[in-house]
């Protein structure tokens, strides 16, 4: 791999991580939320983005005259979400070479972070499970900023990158799906991705054939 990297950054759940999520109850904490508020879910057009956004039920509020509940309710949704990650998170445990990258990543001169769509307080629970507290530069998550500016936006990235203190194309990104691709693609950083989550290596070719697979993010030692 290139030398001009500074910096290695790792997704989590799937990537650094083998974690227990109840992905169905997460990707519908939205709907969970609005219908218990009695918004009929299912009249708001979300598109066909890779990850549902909360841009239109913000557009829905105010064209029903509720746009002033759309602050809460985007807090309602995120800590029902962060219920939702954090409700087995005991169970979380490093992949085969994750913990031991860490060192051998920093030994070269790289700064190492985290970037994922689950909230910085589940990350950090996660990784504080594991022994992991403090061995990080910089956790991101998608409570940095808006939701809508999570992964697979590349604002994300763009965010990660400045509290490492780097630029996005000297970031060496981690990931195991295509939300993480697609942020790092938009953002120039490099990507490589792994074999241990929601991707095979079908679904990587189909997405860039000349895509540097591995099965497990601590490879990236045998990449640098």
């Amino acid at each position: 791999m290139d030398s001009v990297f500074k910096a290695v950054g790792f997704d989590l759940d799937g990537t650094f991580l083998r974690t227990h999520v109840d992905y169905s109850r997460l990707n519908d904490a939205d709907r969970t939320i609005l219908e218990s508020l009695g918004i009929p879910f299912d009249e708001i057009d979300f598109g066909d983005a890779v990850k549902r956004q909360r841009h239109p039920i913000r557009n829905w509020l105010e064209s029903n005259g509720r746009g002033d509940e759309f602050g809460s309710i985007d807090r309602m949704i995120d800590d029902l979400c962060t219920e939702i990650e954090c409700e087995f998170v005991d169970e979380a445990e490093p992949f085969p070479g994750s913990v031991e990258c860490i060192d051998i990543i920093r030994s070269k001169g790289l700064r190492v972070g985290i970037l994922t769509r689950g909230s910085r307080g589940y990350a950090e629970t996660a990784l504080g499970t594991c022994g992991l507290t403090g061995r990080f530069d910089a956790i991101v998550g998608r409570d940095y900023r808006s939701y809508d500016d999570a992964k697979p936006s590349p604002v994300a990235m763009f965010d990660f990158a400045r509290e490492l203190g780097v630029e996005p194309s000297e970031i060496l990104y981690l990931g195991d799906n295509v939300a993480d691709y697609l942020s790092a693609r938009d953002a120039g950083a490099a990507f490589v991705g792994v074999l241990s989550g929601a991707c095979t290596a079908e679904d990587w070719r189909a997405q860039d054939p000349d895509m540097v697979v591995v099965d497990y993010a601590g490879s990236v030692v045998d990449l640098l």
